[in-house]
């Protein structure tokens, strides 16, 4: 068997970044996030806080673990987050009384008043780069997107 032999230049283009599936999904994702951050901004909150509120409002009253789980951040980084976002009065925070290690998280009303106002913004932002495709490309899409992720994380 005789392997294939490519030129630094054909190597190259069999795999341009600008076709990598990688890129475009972070081109996308920054592109999104930079969006929505602009968009919510009007309202005091950063795309960091967007995301643990977006957990809350969907699960109030769980652990800083979980929280941190639930947002893929590491709990050092929520930790600091959850200070902050106590300080703007959109939580709080308590230790649990049957475990002093657990910290349990619970938005106020301030923090739960921003859902009616910030889930339409959010929406918006992703509704708009799908303008032109059908119901059925948007699910096509969906389904294609769940694909590339439970592959990356082996649960297919």
């Amino acid at each position: 068997m005789s392997e294939t032999s490519y030129t630094d230049s054909e190597r190259q283009s069999t795999f341009l970044t600008e076709h990598s599936i990688a890129y475009l999904a972070r081109e996308i994702t920054r592109i999104y996030t930079r969006n929505l951050q602009d968009a919510i901004a009007e309202h005091g909150i950063l795309i960091g806080q967007y995301h643990f509120l977006r957990v809350l409002w969907e699960k109030d009253e769980i652990t800083q673990r979980e929280l941190a789980n639930a947002v893929g951040m590491k709990e050092s980084t929520t930790f600091t987050a959850l200070a902050g976002m106590e300080k703007q009065g959109l939580l709080t925070r308590k230790r649990d009384s049957d475990d002093r290690r657990k910290m349990t998280v619970k938005l106020t009303d301030k923090g739960r008043g921003l859902e009616s106002k910030l889930i339409p913004i959010a929406k918006a932002v992703n509704d708009r780069p799908l303008a032109g495709l059908d119901s059925e490309q948007v699910s096509d899409l969906k389904a294609k997107l769940e694909t590339l992720r439970n592959n990356l994380v082996g649960d297919d």
